[in-house]
């Protein structure tokens, strides 16, 4: 009786040992899945923060145009169309600024989810 109910002890065991040897197994892969792609959103992130920091620099280049064009807009009609267009030309590189800074902050919002995600179920001890 001893024997039978040792025996049945150690195959609950085993199988339970089996169950979660299964899911560390699945776990693993769906951690080293997760972690292949953080490399190339953080790649990304790098990317759009360049374009990002290009087109900022030349927005505030545009309005320095503008600004200098503003001063002479009351000399001619000429230089009023001329400050006009300079105005037109800021504002569309800026929205365009403000775009792509949206787009950026999108993709970093979902790296960090993803980096937290992997944090709690891959970086930690269970």
């Amino acid at each position: 009786m001893m024997k039978s109910i040792v025996a049945s002890f150690m195959l609950v065991i085993a199988a339970q040992t089996a169950v979660a040897q299964a899911m560390t197994t699945a776990d693993v892969k769906r951690c080293n899945a997760m972690a292949a792609t953080m490399a190339p959103k953080k790649a990304e992130i790098e990317t759009l923060r360049a374009k990002r920091d290009e087109l900022a620099i030349r927005v505030e280049e545009l309005g320095e145009v503008w600004e200098d064009a503003e001063i002479h807009r009351l000399a001619s009609p000429a230089h009023a169309a001329t400050a006009d267009e300079t105005k037109s030309t800021y504002q569309t590189a800026r929205k365009e600024l403000m775009a792509k800074e949206r787009g950026l902050q999108a993709v970093a919002r979902q790296f960090n989810q993803d980096i937290a995600s992997y944090n709690q179920s891959c970086a930690t001890a269970k």
